[in-house]
């Protein structure tokens, strides 16, 4: 196993989610979540375009707090395939 390190400027409405979500999930640490949400990434990269979009938009309309639409994240997903 490789260790890397991430860094990012998280604002305090965020960070108070993240420790929520590390709560409820019954998670040791933050990192524990990163590490999950990594690889839920690279799941999702994996998958067929039609799949991964139908995925995207459900995170994106349970979790809800993404800047983003789901129609947003369609057309970036659409574009990323495109590239």
């Amino acid at each position: 196993m490789t260790e890397v390190t991430v860094a990012t400027k998280i604002g305090s409405e965020e960070l108070k989610r993240i420790d929520a979500i590390v709560r409820r999930r019954g998670l040791l640490n933050r990192s524990d979540l990163v590490r999950e949400a990594i690889r839920l990434y690279l799941s999702l990269t994996s998958l067929e375009t039609e799949a991964r979009l139908r995925m995207l938009r459900l995170i994106n309309e349970s979790a809800g707090v993404s800047g983003k639409t789901a129609g947003q994240l369609v057309e970036e997903a659409r574009r990323e395939e495109d590239a």
